[in-house]
């Protein structure tokens, strides 16, 4: 991790209703980003989105950690993707390596993956921890709905109003 990165001030300041950060390159996917690079529509900046939770039983909506990133390190990333020396089955170490060169994470937000629009977004509280471990061991268990408390949504009712 690298302390010294900070979100963009857009990113910094998503709100309900706002347009996702737009995909820049997706880490891992099912169906939509469990992790990926994203880019600020209004000024180009880079930040790496990663799934904290979800919400059953149309997983639609989904809540992610937001952490800065810069450019070069995901033009790196990706310029080796390319190349097809990053296949993450070949060389999972490049992409530990992009996650590692990520700033902390900053931001929880809630995302709709069907209108790809922001439903809650919020500062990591202070003192919680928003770096998740592998996918899918950092998930919470069904019940758990700490990341949807500090949204201010409700776990299964947000998934069904979503779902609409």
């Amino acid at each position: 991790m690298n302390p010294e990165l900070s979100l963009c001030a857009h990113m910094s300041g998503l709100r309900a209703g706002d347009a996702a950060p737009q995909l820049a390159q997706a880490l891992l996917w099912q169906d939509g980003a469990i992790d990926a690079v994203v880019r600020c529509a209004s000024c180009g900046e880079h930040a790496l989105l990663r799934l904290l939770d979800w919400a059953p039983p149309h997983f639609r909506l989904r809540v992610y950690s937001l952490a800065a990133l810069r450019v070069q390190d995901s033009a790196l990333f990706q310029r080796n993707l390319a190349r097809g020396s990053c296949q993450v089955g070949r060389a999972s170490a490049e992409l530990e390596a992009l996650i590692a060169s990520a700033g902390p994470s900053e931001r929880l937000v809630a995302l709709d993956v069907a209108s790809e629009r922001v439903v809650a977004s919020a500062p990591l509280p202070k003192g919680a921890r928003g770096e998740p471990e592998a996918f899918p061991a950092r998930l919470p268990r069904a019940p758990d709905a700490r990341w949807f408390h500090v949204l201010g949504l409700e776990k299964h009712a947000a998934t069904s109003e979503a779902a609409r």
